[in-house]
Order: structure tokens, then sequence, then C-alpha cells
């Protein structure tokens, strides 16, 4: 039974099963996010893009950018819709892309879709433009942008929170209410598209890619939302409220592989009691410590088969 002896394991179960103790949080690591869009127009061939153009106005692709060109001595307008691709609108995603302009540039949209809804337009003055992002009609500043040079832009958006961070370069800028409107999920725009208006721009786009957390056990419950990733447990089962599924509270319980929590495992743990240190198998709850927390959970569990889900 180990140096503990079988007492010491009655003892402790004893003090678990009446002990309301919860442990720290367990959740593993989640799987690298879907590419769910992309295009780096290396190809030049932007025919699966939706392109409205009015008077003189291009978009082009050449090997390496999407050029929406709406030049301002002339009444033209340009933008493009995206080709369509499959996101989940309700869980988290990011987008991110490169963006530049030249001068002269008066107002055009840098992103829009149902919930991030950006521009940028000359109201700075002195040389420098503003980039906005834009939610019931009011323009909020993230910062001023200078043409002839290209940005590294990322939304990182939060269905859940109704908002979305900016950052540019890799450093957060502002947090933006989510503006619902745009095209309809899953596509955006981008573009100087309010036709016939005064606006007008010449602006750059590349590299734009947009991620998405996977469901890595398939479960419905996208990786960074579920308490239990790599196992399917839908109904999100936690009843001690620590963060960590039941099923993989169970699954950490069983110690000796035999898929059961018995006496064997409470005999591997007896012998670890107190360990500390990182990666402790018998740390159940993982705050790199065996202790009373972890007993609880081997006691809630006790009998249980691990294989339930």
């Amino acid at each position: 039974m180990g140096k503990s002896g079988l007492p010491f394991v009655f003892v402790m179960l004893a003090v678990a099963i009446f002990a309301n103790i919860s442990g720290g949080l367990g959740i593993a690591e989640a799987a690298e996010p879907n590419v769910v869009f992309s295009d780096d127009f290396d190809d030049g061939d932007i025919s699966d893009w939706t392109i409205y153009t009015s008077g003189s106005a291009e978009v082009d692709a050449d090997d390496w950018f999407l050029d929406i060109n709406s030049p301002q001595s002339e009444a033209a307008r340009a933008m493009v819709i995206s080709p369509t691709f499959t996101l989940d609108e309700s869980a988290n995603y990011n987008v991110a892309m490169k963006f530049g302009f030249e001068q002269p540039i008066h107002w055009i949209e840098v992103f829009r879709n149902q919930q991030i809804n950006t521009v940028i337009d000359d109201s700075a003055g002195g040389g420098a433009w503003r980039f906005k992002c834009r939610y019931a009609g009011n323009n909020y500043l993230i910062m001023n942008l200078y043409p002839y040079a290209l940005y590294d832009i990322e939304y990182k958006v939060f269905p859940d929170s109704n908002n979305y961070d900016i950052y540019v370069g890799g450093i957060w800028k502002k947090t933006c209410d989510c503006d619902p409107g745009g095209p309809t999920f899953p596509q955006f725009r981008m573009g100087d598209f309010e036709i016939g208006s005064d606006n007008y721009g010449d602006a750059v786009y590349d590299d734009i890619i947009i991620t998405q957390p996977v469901d890595s056990d398939e479960d419905g419950v996208l990786d960074p939302n579920d308490n239990c990733p790599y196992d399917y447990n839908p109904g999100q089962e936690d009843r001690n409220s620590d963060g960590w599924g039941d099923l993989c509270e169970c699954l950490a319980a069983d110690l000796d592989g035999l898929e059961v929590i018995n006496f064997c495992d409470f005999s591997v743990f007896a012998d670890a009691w107190r360990e500390t240190g990182a990666a402790l198998p018998t740390d159940i709850n993982r705050d790199e410590v065996v202790d009373f927390r972890d007993l609880e959970i081997i006691a809630y569990h006790w009998l249980s088969d691990c294989n339930w889900k």
C-alpha cells in the first residue's frame, strides 16, 4: 500500500469527503487555431472577390497586395467584399492584415464585418491621418497613421463581451465595442464604400488572415472556452466551479490507469503526499502541490468509471 499505509488513506478519505475544497485551474493547453480565411494576393487573382467601382476607380491585385484606388480628382469610389468562409460568429476569432495608404486620402474603410468597423480619415491634419473604430455612427480614435507605411493590424474579437481589441505592430491600442452592420457573416468589406459621396482614397491590403480556435474534442465548445478541451463533454459539467471539467478531473484522478477510481489510486496518491513541483501525476488540480485539494477530487469521483464520456 505504500509508505503511508492503509489507515492514512482512510483518514484522508474521510477528511476529503467532509471537506468542500475547490481545486485550481487545470485546463489543458489548446491546439493551434484554424485558419478560416486567408489571402496574400501573391497570385494576383481576385476573381473570387466581389468588386464595386464607380467612375475611374480601380481595384487591382499585383504579385503581393490588393490595391483599392478611388482617386481624389474623380467622382470615383471603390470597395471589395471578400469571398465567403466558415466562421463561428458566436466564438472568439482574430483578424490580422497589413494596411497602408498613399497621399492624398480623405476617408476609407479599413475593415468591416458585422462586428468590426474601422476607418481612416484626414481629420487629424498636419500630415497625419486618424485610424478610428466606429460605433453607432460615432468615431473613436485608435491612433494616427501616416502614408507610405505598411502597418500590421490585428483585431481580437470577443462576441460574448461584445467588443474587440485592436493591436498595431503587435501593441495593444484600443478596445472597441462591436458595431453591428456591414456584410452578413461570413464576409467582410474594405475600401471606399460610400459610392457617390465625397470620400476617396488609395489603400493597399496584404496578408489577410482570419483564425479561430479549434474544437479538439468536437463537443461543440471551442478549446479556449472548453473546461476539458481534449475529451468530449458537451455539458461542461463542473461541480466545484474551478474551471476544470468533471471529466478531466476524473481522468486525472485515475492514477493507476485502470479506468476506475479505487483504493489503488489512493495508494499511489498517498505515496506522493505533500510532494511539490510541476507536472506531478498526482497533482490532480495542477497547482504544483499534492494536498487535500487533490484528495477532494479523488474522493468525489470514488468508484467512478472515467470512461463515462
